[in-house]
């Protein structure tokens, strides 16, 4: 898993699912420069968020939840 930390953010926002994946298989845009965030809480709840969809998405078979 990779968190990368930048000093910007959009007016753009990246689209993505209901399972927090954009169009691009595997990539999963968070926060404020992914267009989710307007602030240090949001863009880390966001993160936790996007972190759960990444989890239950990659979860080993016969496991009912990580969350």
């Amino acid at each position: 898993m990779t968190g990368v930390e930048t000093r910007s953010s959009s007016p753009v926002r990246i689209e993505r699912n209901d399972q927090r994946e954009s169009n691009i298989a595997g990539l999963y845009p968070a926060g404020e420069g992914a267009g989710y965030a307007g602030g240090i809480v949001s863009a880390a709840v966001d993160g936790i968020r996007v972190a759960e969809a990444v989890a239950q998405r990659f979860k080993p078979l016969g496991v009912e939840s990580y969350v």
